[in-house]
């Protein structure tokens, strides 16, 4: 991975189909309904890896995507598998939690979604991503500084408090992106992302 000079990461565009296949992996737990959604940042002159990401997304009837431009000048787009990430958002903890920093009394998708994108257009990366992205609300909470919450050790994220739940979430995650590792050695990305 390079580093762009705008804070985003970005997969080094001169291998074109190692860039399809690393999408895709990373994209594994959100294709396999292990995660509700996984962001990734695009370097603002990468117009046509862009495009061909957005392809072969456009294909999939498991995964959406929202593309938009972040704070600091970075393309990004969010994939999310709605049905997942719909009851990850009603979970009443989580609703309570989002209810509390701002996203509307009246749930739905669609205006969390864009609540979220307008504070990552406008502002920052807010912290309750984590949510989005299918991290403990725990961890959330304990990233965002909660004096009870110790951070216990770092595994993909940051882990706050007892590490059980975070740890299962972890393993479900990493054995997607693994089996996705499996399926790409056997098919395209584009076939693997028709099939979810």
């Amino acid at each position: 991975m390079l580093e762009c000079n705008k804070n985003c990461l970005f997969f080094n565009q001169d291998q074109n189909d190692g860039f399809e296949k690393w999408i895709v992996q990373l994209l594994g737990p959100v294709l396999l309904g292990e995660k509700p959604a996984e962001i990734v940042s695009f370097p603002k002159k990468d117009n046509l890896e862009l495009r061909r990401i957005k392809d072969i997304f456009s294909k999939c009837n498991k995964v959406s995507y929202k593309e938009f431009v972040a704070f600091n000048g970075c393309k990004k787009i969010l994939f999310y598998n709605s049905k997942l990430l719909d009851s990850t958002l009603l979970d009443l903890r989580n609703l309570v939690f989002l209810k509390k920093l701002g996203y509307g009394e009246e749930y739905s998708l669609d205006n969390y979604l864009g609540h979220l994108i307008n504070k990552m257009e406008e502002d920052s990366i807010p912290h309750e991503i984590g949510v989005f992205l299918g991290y403990p609300l725990k961890d959330v909470i304990g990233f965002m500084g909660h004096p009870s919450l110790k951070l216990t050790k770092i595994n993909g994220w940051n882990v706050y408090g007892d590490s059980r739940l975070s740890d299962e979430k972890y393993i479900k995650f990493n054995n997607a992106k693994q089996q996705i590792r499996r399926m790409l050695e056997k098919s395209s990305p584009e076939m693997i992302v028709q099939s979810a």
